[in-house]
């Protein structure tokens, strides 16, 4: 056996190294911010609102934030997150309340029709980019379930 076919060999039974974190971020990243422009547009359609206000509410939808947890989660300065809230204020999608115990904060919380429209983007399948036709429900079960996981991690 010359060296190729020991390699060639080695590398049959050998799996591939596990990638590391920051490739799977990479990946993980570069899938969403590549793919983003169709999924967006049509959600702007549905909601007759612009993205970043359903960004927001998706944030809520899982728990009340202060505001200041609301910018920082979204990656804005305070200002941007003060008209979002107030636009959906306006709107009638979340309701900001002075904090409990400290009066410097405002807490945003998720009123039922804010939640309607969350629900009524997350459970039509034509929001998704293509690229998920690939998985079948198996693996959209486990990839849902990994997901959660990093999810339960970061929020910890």
């Amino acid at each position: 056996m010359n060296t190729s076919e020991a390699s060639t060999q080695r590398t049959a039974e050998t799996p591939p190294a596990a990638p590391t974190g920051t490739e799977l971020w990479f990946a993980m990243n570069s899938l969403v911010r590549d793919h983003a422009a169709e999924p967006r547009s049509r959600i702007d359609a549905r909601i007759d609102m612009p993205f970043s206000r359903f960004r927001a509410l998706r944030r809520v939808v899982a728990r009340d934030l202060t505001q200041s947890d609301l910018a920082r989660r979204l990656g804005i300065d305070a200002p941007a997150a003060s008209v979002i809230v107030n636009d959906l204020v306006d709107r009638g999608l979340v309701s900001r309340e002075p904090h409990p115990d400290d009066r410097r904060f405002k807490v945003v919380t998720i009123t039922e029709a804010g939640r309607r429209v969350v629900d009524s983007v997350v459970s039509d399948p034509a929001i998704a980019p293509d690229m998920f036709d690939v998985l079948d429900g198996t693996q959209r079960r486990q990839l849902g379930r990994l997901l959660d996981l990093l999810r339960t991690r970061a929020d910890a």
